[in-house]
Parts: structure tokens; C-alpha cells; sequence
């Protein structure tokens, strides 16, 4: 029996005593050793991280971010770091973003007791890749802004380039035909704006950009602007319609009812004022007038505009039309160039309205 007792006592001393360790298998995960980042900081290569050392409850699984850092490797615990947005695997591509920066992971590690993260070493600074540092290359071409017209300012944006740095850029405009072709350089034009004079009217106009750094250089020529017109005169001064040109659009930009109500079939005036978009009463402007819907009234032949950009049509109201209380008589009306197609070019469109009593 004393010995039965002994056995039993030994028992219960067992199942109570904890066995060694045992609490520690029952944590979150806790960082024992920093994870570590290798690889050649140069912008192309790939960063590759370990998860480092962790306690805690096992299974313990792995997330992964990466933090750009200022020089000085973003400070404690990487105050001075930002997060590297969508880059969650264990390597990294370095980029063109990436240069200049010091880079570190942050490995979160999770079990079924919790949470916990831990930032790597900080790298070396991030460098250009040698084909990064090379000659200049053009990743987009040069553009031009303004209005191609005689007298107006273009300016030319020179595009994007890669290539080592620093870079200088030169300019030199080119006048080519219509079409942007059979371009010759234009002598002394090399700052990197142009003012456009008669020689250039009737032609399209390009900029060649070259970019230069220690390596050597390339150039990019531009897209043609659009055919440069001839110069406006003073605002308000009449122009012709054969000077009115793309860019350049027909505006009707005045009409005028006699009677301003319509109150009968009786027959009425619409005379409609013609300008350009740069304020010019246009002379030959050609206008057409109808009513909608269609037979509401009769509808005069396309007439052009005088000296003064106002054209003047009599129209009579057919049986169709309704004279009513606080109706309206819509008309369509359209202007433009004799020579372009009737809605291309310089052309124009408005909806007016007759208010009918």
C-alpha cells in the first residue's frame, strides 16, 4: 500500500509540475534576431529579405513590406521612412524612385496568440544602374504649346529624357510644309520659344530638342503644330473669311428678330453678326438659316456676310406654324468658309429661338 501511495503522489507531482518551456510555445510572436537585406543597391537590381529569428506560438507566417528611407537610414525604429506602396513579397526590384534612398524591410510576423513587426537593416544608398547613367535617351518627345499664328508666342516643352545627369537641352525650330514634312531649320530660331512671321504662314512648324550630358547627346524632334495662319488685325477690325483659318473658328456671336415677338404669318427679318474667335467681324462668311422642324417657315438661300459681319434674311411663316400663347420658333443656323466642307473646318453652329405670341 506505501508503495501504491508513493506511485500515485509521484503522479500528481508530474501532471502539476509545468514542463520546461512550455509557457514560451504560448506567446505572440516576439523578435529575437533582426531580419537582414542583401542584394546590390543599384536602381535594376533585387533586394532580398530574410524573416529573421521569432518566439512564439508556432505556426508563425510572414508579411512583407518595404520602407524607402531618407540617407541617414530613416532614423530609429524608421521614423523617417515611407511605405513602398503595393511591394509585399520577400524581394524588391530597385526602380528609378528608389535612387538615392536607403531601403529596409519590415517583416509582420502573426500566430493564433498574436501580432508583432520587425524592420531590417538599412541598405546602402540606392545608385543609378550604369545603362541609367549612360548618354541621354528620349522616353517622350518634345511637344509645342500656343496658337501657330503669325505673331503668337509657341513654346516648346522639351519632353522627357533618361540618361545621367545633369543634362543641358538646345532648341532649334524647323519650318516644314502643310503636311509637317520637308522641314529645313529656321536660322537663329534656338531659344526654346518662337514667334512665327509671314515667311512661316501657309507652313507647319516642328522643334528638334537635344539633350547633352558627359556621355554625349540625342535629339527628338516634335509633332507639326497645326498651319500657322496670317496675323489678326486689332480687335474688331473686319476680316476676311479667306483669313480665317484653324485654329481660328467662325463664331455667330449676335442675332437680332424684327419683330422681336411674332405675332402673325406675316413675314419678318433674322439678321445674324459673324465674328472670329479673336474677336474680328468676319466679311464672307457664308450663313444658312432653317426653322425646325422643317416647313415651319420658308427657308431662305445661304447668303454672305458684309463688310460689317452681319448677314439679314426675310422669312415668312408657313400654315404649319402655330401662333400660340408662349410658344417659340427655333431656328438652326450655321456659318462658315465657302471653301471648307459645311461643317469642317472653321465652320460654326447655333440654336437660336423667335418667341411667338
Amino acid at each position: 500500500m506505501a508503495t501504491r501511495a508513493i506511485l500515485v503522489g509521484a503522479l500528481l507531482a508530474a501532471l502539476l509540475i509545468p514542463v520546461a518551456g512550455s509557457a514560451a510555445l504560448r506567446t505572440a510572436p516576439q523578435n529575437t534576431g533582426q531580419p537582414v537585406v542583401s542584394g546590390r543597391t543599384v536602381q535594376g537590381q533585387t533586394l532580398r529579405t530574410t524573416t529573421g529569428r521569432w518566439n512564439g506560438t508556432r505556426p508563425l507566417v510572414f508579411r512583407y513590406r518595404w520602407l524607402r528611407c531618407d540617407t541617414s537610414g530613416g532614423g530609429p525604429n524608421g521614423v523617417n521612412c515611407s511605405t513602398i506602396p503595393g511591394e509585399t513579397r520577400p524581394t524588391l526590384v530597385l526602380r528609378a524612385a528608389d535612387v538615392g534612398h536607403r531601403i529596409r524591410s519590415r517583416v509582420v510576423a502573426t500566430n493564433v496568440d498574436g501580432t508583432a513587426s520587425a524592420n531590417s537593416n538599412a541598405t546602402a544608398g540606392t545608385v543609378q544602374s550604369s545603362s541609367a547613367a549612360g548618354r541621354p535617351a528620349n522616353a517622350a518627345p518634345p511637344t509645342i504649346s500656343g496658337t501657330p499664328a503669325q505673331g503668337q508666342t509657341l513654346t516648346a516643352n522639351r519632353g522627357t529624357w533618361t540618361g545621367g545627369q545633369p543634362q543641358t537641352y538646345t532648341y532649334q525650330w524647323r519650318r516644314c510644309d502643310s503636311a509637317g514634312g520637308s522641314c529645313a531649320d529656321i536660322n537663329g530660331a534656338t531659344a526654346s520659344t518662337y514667334v512665327p512671321t509671314a515667311d512661316d504662314v501657309g507652313h507647319t512648324l516642328r522643334v528638334r530638342v537635344a539633350a547633352h550630358n558627359s556621355l554625349g547627346s540625342r535629339s527628338s524632334t516634335s509633332t507639326p503644330t497645326g498651319v500657322v495662319g496670317k496675323a489678326g488685325g486689332p480687335s474688331g477690325q473686319t476680316v476676311s473669311i479667306n483669313d480665317v483659318s484653324l485654329p481660328n473658328r467662325l463664331i455667330i456671336d449676335r442675332l437680332q428678330f424684327n419683330p422681336a415677338i411674332l405675332r402673325s404669318h406675316n413675314a419678318f427679318t433674322a439678321r445674324f453678326h459673324v465674328t472670329d474667335s479673336q474677336n474680328h467681324p468676319v466679311q464672307g462668311a457664308v450663313v444658312f438659316v432653317v426653322g425646325i422642324p422643317f416647313g415651319n417657315t420658308t427657308t431662305p438661300p445661304e447668303q454672305a456676310t458684309g463688310a460689317d459681319g452681319w448677314v439679314t434674311f426675310v422669312i415668312r411663316p408657313t400654315f404649319r406654324l402655330r401662333i400660340t400663347s408662349h410658344g417659340n420658333q427655333p431656328f438652326f443656323v450655321r456659318a462658315r468658309k465657302p471653301t471648307d466642307r459645311l461643317i469642317a473646318g472653321v465652320s460654326t453652329r447655333r440654336l437660336v429661338n423667335l418667341a411667338v405670341r
